[in-house]
């Protein structure tokens, strides 16, 4: 008859915490950031008294284009962290 530690089972105080990756959190919160950065300069008016209607769009293209990249790096290397 086997034990739990005989067989290599943990119990549940024994099980490893948690571990959050802080870098990984914060690619996550700045993809946020990224696409809502684009949404706001490409859908809305609320930068329409600060930039002219060219500048909004080409900064809001390319904080689309940046996310889309960040995305795909996030996805890409998310095994390995």
């Amino acid at each position: 008859m086997h034990t739990e530690k005989e067989s290599g089972e943990k119990s549940e105080t024994e099980k490893s915490p948690i571990v959050i990756n802080i870098g990984y959190l914060f690619g996550a919160i700045m993809l946020v950031v990224y696409f809502g950065m684009a949404y706001l300069l490409l859908l809305t008016d609320l930068f329409k008294e600060v930039f002219n209607p060219a500048l909004r769009y080409a900064f809001g293209i390319l904080f689309m284009l940046y996310g889309i990249f960040r995305a795909y790096r996030f996805i890409k290397y998310r095994g390995y962290r």
